[in-house]
């Protein structure tokens, strides 16, 4: 199989995943950049079944912004995070943009997101925040919202949602996946009185520990085999 067949087939499992996880939404979508090109495969818009995305419906685009290749349906509204971000990070290869209930509830309550148990350490490195609560549909926002996220792995974006990114599709999923149960755990500590983050140092030995490549394709196994299609 080739390197973009099998990136087409994991940008839409991912898609089924974090659609599985309830973190993607109507409205969300992620992208994988082909190594060595500027082309990227981006998932579907909001006109598509999330737990159902196939190969044949993603949608690519040179980072310019140009379609390459376009499947039917709607275009993703806010494919602009993607190519720009692809853009402006060589390292990031896989881009997901996510309206997880849980780390937006603490954006909108002006909560900053912090490490508060073992495998959210890796929020250590900082979780900036995109003060905009508007749709990314223009150049500029997303110029905006790629300097708002800068060299780290996630930006909330303020009354709306997040921005994930990641090496590979499996460090992505894993850091979304982390991001979302440590925003559930950090706001249930939040109502029955505060929440304890850890210290750095904490965060910096729990990290080493837990955001590990080689842990990263055993999460993507895991959520993979429950979103198999026929």
């Amino acid at each position: 199989m080739s390197e973009e067949k099998i990136l087409r087939e994991k940008t839409a499992t991912l898609a089924r995943m974090l659609n599985l996880q309830g973190t993607i939404g109507m409205f969300g979508h992620v992208s994988i950049r082909v190594p060595g090109t500027d082309k990227c495969f981006i998932s579907p818009g909001a006109s598509t079944e999330k737990s159902t995305v196939r190969p044949e419906q993603i949608f690519v685009f040179n980072i310019d912004g140009t379609i390459i290749e376009h499947p039917g349906g709607l275009v993703p509204l806010e494919w602009r995070i993607h190519t720009q971000i692809h853009r402006d990070r060589p390292d990031a290869m896989c881009v997901c943009h996510l309206h997880a209930s849980h780390a937006r509830a603490l954006g909108i309550a002006g909560k900053p997101l912090k490490p508060v148990f073992l495998h959210g350490s890796f929020l250590c490195t900082g979780v900036p925040t995109w003060d905009n609560p508007r749709l990314v549909v223009e150049d500029a926002q997303a110029a905006d919202l790629s300097r708002a996220l800068g060299p780290h792995r996630v930006a909330q974006m303020r009354g709306h949602g997040s921005v994930v990114v990641g090496a590979t599709a499996e460090e992505a999923f894993f850091a979304c996946t982390f991001l979302e149960e440590n925003a559930q755990i950090q706001l249930q500590a939040e109502i029955m009185g505060g929440a304890i983050a850890l210290s750095d140092e904490e965060a910096r030995d729990c990290a080493a520990g837990t955001f590990n490549p080689r842990l990263f394709p055993l999460l993507w196994t895991f959520y993979e085999r429950k979103v198999q299609l026929d």
